[in-house]
């Protein structure tokens, strides 16, 4: 893949945390290069190294060296999306662990975690492949921060770590890190990663984190409202690259039956297929109007297993292949404005051919 990508779910809480800081979020996003709607809008993957830029443009204009680490405090296990439904489905915290190293690349790209025996240590270690990602502070810091809170979150209580290993320098601030991870810090590392007692992967899973159901409606409720139907659609678009959408998996992480969704479904005077084709639709306009996500990523994030499946759908939307559609929208940016990059502009071609789609 050219450009590994990530879920803009990692980024949420970012906008308040700037502004609270006393920063303009649209500022940051424009030197990042990242469309404001691309980085709050519904679930999207967004380019995983201009999300690192974005996090080290904040540390660095805020003067606010800790602010990957105060952003991974406040966000939940609900960022996981899908895959936080699977690790709470685990009975021990190392069986957890597991599933989470396993399926990881539903949510991030680039980046492989491993975990190893030492004696009483596990250790966990996080490889990333793509060297401008690997590199940043940002990444860094919000990575190991989400590794601890996530152990946290799934045991239930402040697990002690043995020691924290970062390949960044060390801060101005020495205690910076120590005071957040409460243990030894070592820093100009050959690795990323953390060590634990190895007896605590043996430790059940909280009941607390068992509730991802409940914890999710209130994440959805925040970030939609009281529209049902968006939080569905966001479900769904968390679900597709890794699940295809499947009601029943749909259902599953919302803590529905797959008959009481379709229900709910019905009394707002729509199905779960014409959702999951508005979904496709909605993403597919909007990934193909940025130049960095090649056809094939489209396909695998819509939950497509070939890209001809994708093309033919895309057809009976448009009547005009995705390779075409984006030749269109870029000649029509060329001719309006040729000095920036493409987006997506509304045209005659917008109007899919074969698909009505609810409004909502």
């Amino acid at each position: 893949m050219r450009y590994p990508l990530i879920n803009n779910s990692f980024l949420d809480g970012f906008s308040q945390l700037v502004l609270e800081k006393g920063g303009k979020p649209a500022e940051l996003f424009e030197a990042a290069r990242l469309p404001a709607e691309v980085v709050t809008g519904p679930d999207t993957l967004i380019p995983f190294d201009r999300h690192t830029q974005l996090l080290d443009l904040a540390a660095r204009r805020l003067r606010c060296p800790q602010f990957s680490l105060e952003l991974a405090s406040r966000q939940t296990i609900a960022i996981y999306g899908p895959l936080a439904a699977m690790v709470t489905r685990c009975q021990t915290l190392g069986e957890a662990m597991g599933v989470f190293i396993k399926h990881l690349q539903l949510q991030v790209q680039t980046v492989d975690v491993e975990m190893r025996r030492a004696g009483d240590l596990v250790q966990i270690f996080l490889h990333c492949d793509f060297e401008l990602v690997a590199k940043s502070v940002g990444y860094q810091d919000h990575a190991l921060a989400l590794s601890h809170n996530l152990s946290q979150m799934l045991s239930g209580t402040a697990m002690p770590l043995r020691a924290v290993y970062f390949q960044h320098g060390e801060s101005a601030d020495h205690g910076l890190y120590s005071r957040y991870f409460n243990c030894p810090v070592a820093f100009n590392q050959p690795f990323l990663g953390l060590a634990y007692d190895a007896r605590l992967l043996r430790q059940p899973i909280a009941a607390s984190a068992r509730r991802l159901p409940d914890k999710l409606r209130s994440y959805l409720a925040h970030r939609h409202g009281d529209s049902f139907v968006d939080q569905v659609k966001h479900v769904i678009a968390m679900l597709l690259i890794g699940d295809g959408g499947r009601l029943e998996a749909v259902a599953q992480v919302m803590g529905y039956s797959a008959r009481t969704l379709q229900r709910r479904l019905g009394e707002h005077n729509t199905s779960f297929q014409a959702l999951i084709d508005s979904v496709r639709y909605a993403q597919a306009t909007s990934y193909l109007g940025h130049p960095y996500y090649r056809l094939t990523d489209i396909a695998a994030i819509l939950g497509y297993s070939e890209l001809s499946a994708f093309t033919r759908s895309f057809k009976r939307w448009f009547g005009i292949s995705p390779q075409q559609w984006r030749k269109h929208q870029r000649q029509l940016h060329a001719n309006s404005n040729p000095t920036t990059q493409p987006t997506v502009r509304a045209s005659a071609l917008d109007a899919p051919k074969h698909l009505t789609l609810n409004k909502f």
